[in-house]
């Protein structure tokens, strides 16, 4: 799991005020909630790229009073105008509590029937989980390699050990479907070995 290290100072004077003074310094406004307390903080833009900025899944790493405190991201603002991050949320990783949390999914291997024009299809780029923070994936990937034309590979056929999927069972996250040119290949494919 690849882990963005964040140097924060503590956030003293809240409000809209002391926000907007702090983003003038290259600062963003951060709330840091989930454990013992919530604790207001600010980062430098700069190290908050890293984690914001990405499709992947990541886990943050705040510095803060010499402590180091491992969290994810639960909500941004951007501002509308320059789509800059304004303000984030983290919630803190605690070993014996579960998080909701959103992973990147990837496909794996390649169905035959591509090969013959046959278009493979990921209908989902993410999977909201629930899990503890010792079974968080940085990916979950989905085995594709067996699928013909008209086959679906669904949430229900995700298993993961000591993950919850927030989906319907039923939902598909990848489809394989025919297209004109592995039909005119299917359709000379059965002429052929109908005049055997």
């Amino acid at each position: 799991m690849e882990t963005v290290s964040i140097a924060a100072q503590p956030r003293t004077e809240l409000g809209k005020k002391a926000a907007k003074a702090l983003r003038k310094q290259g600062l963003v406004p951060c709330n840091l909630y989930g454990g013992k307390e919530t604790i207001n903080f600010s980062a430098p833009y700069t190290s908050l790229q890293p984690i914001v900025f990405t499709p992947a899944f990541k886990i943050a790493e705040i510095e803060l009073n010499g402590k180091k405190i491992k969290a994810i991201t639960k909500e941004l603002q951007f501002d509308p105008v320059k789509d800059t991050v304004k303000h984030v949320d983290f919630q803190e990783l605690v070993d014996d509590i579960k998080v909701k949390v959103e992973v990147p999914l990837k496909l794996s291997g390649v169905p035959a029937e591509v090969a013959m024009g046959a278009k493979l299809e990921q209908t989902m780029r993410k999977l909201k989980i629930f899990a503890l923070p010792k079974h968080l994936p940085e990916v979950i990937v989905v085995e594709v390699g067996d699928l013909t034309v008209g086959q679906n590979k669904r949430i229900k056929d995700i298993q993961i050990e000591g993950i919850t999927l927030l989906h319907s069972a039923s939902i598909p996250v990848a489809r394989l479907t025919s297209s004109r040119a592995s039909k005119e290949a299917a359709a000379a494919a059965a002429a052929s070995t109908g005049k055997k």
